[in-house]
């Protein structure tokens, strides 16, 4: 399966129509996902069937998105597929985060238990002139120095949500699981570590390190993370399709004054047929 690497040198682009993959190949994409974090496709054409034809091959896709009904009547267009947009649908309600300010850093159900560890987001219509900006946490990690490592390694806090931290767009209610506090350092499938640290979505500490230890870190990553070099800028075009690693990795989307015409569809799932 041939494959370019984007200009970041880390996000893979993929010349290929996805659609037209193999099962193993699609298996493939998966560990390249995994490896890189990032796997991009240009000029896809793709159905609501197509999409969840691809990801349900690949793995388990959430479906339990209509447990409100916030969800029923704005997000949801199939089973596991979700609007993206603030455009009106038929129940005259926008899509998820349809906002035209930025969406700031995040990832993908932090707090839950079991975390579905692929984003799928493909552009229907309408992204033109709009920026997701993905960051990669295991170059991150591996540029820390040695102290800064030993400091990391025992650390785990509790994560969750609060409006008005990486948007001003209420999404259920705001919640902080401390009954399971995550590691600040994880290891994914492929072996690759890097820091889990969706800062945004980080709240209180829970082991490894005092309150007063906790913030002096937490400032020190923050601003470690946030240099351009393991940075990802993707310029969204129709028919493009981005999907990513949700454990070393998190992204933003940045302002875009015509969210009420913009559309992606976005799909969370698992990889657990690529690596069964």
């Amino acid at each position: 399966m041939p494959c370019d690497i984007a200009p970041t040198g880390w996000a893979v682009e993929i010349i290929e129509n996805i659609s037209d993959l193999s099962e193993n190949d699609l298996y493939e994409v998966a560990k390249l996902c995994n490896k890189h974090l990032v796997v991009i496709f240009k000029n896809q054409s793709l159905t609501i069937d197509d999409q969840i034809r691809i990801t349900s091959a690949i793995g388990k896709v959430k479906l339990d998105h209509g447990r409100n009904q916030f969800e029923k009547e704005r997000t949801l267009v199939a089973p596991g597929v979700l609007r993206v947009t603030g455009e009106k649908n038929h129940t005259g309600k926008g899509g998820l985060f349809g906002h035209d300010e930025e969406l700031d850093w995040h990832t993908h159900h932090t707090s839950a238990k079991f975390r579905y560890p692929f984003v799928w987001l493909y552009a229907v219509k309408g992204s033109k002139g709009s920026r997701t900006t993905w960051l990669n946490q295991a170059m991150a990690y591996d540029d820390l120095s040695d102290n800064m490592k030993q400091k990391v390694a025992g650390i785990k806090y509790a994560s969750g949500y609060k409006s008005g931290t990486f948007s001003d767009q209420q999404v259920g209610h705001n919640r902080i699981n401390y009954d399971n506090p995550v590691p600040l350092v994880h290891t994914n499938i492929e072996g690759k570590t890097g820091l889990y640290f969706p800062f945004l979505q980080a709240f209180d500490i829970v082991e490894g390190a005092t309150k007063d230890e906790w913030e002096k870190i937490y400032n020190d990553l923050k601003n470690h993370v946030l240099q351009e070099k393991y940075m990802y800028h993707h310029d969204w075009e129709d028919g493009d399709l981005v999907i990513s690693e949700q454990w070393l990795s998190i992204h933003k989307r940045w302002s875009f004054p015509h969210m009420n015409t913009r559309l992606l569809h976005r799909i969370a799932f698992n990889y657990d047929k690529a690596y069964k």
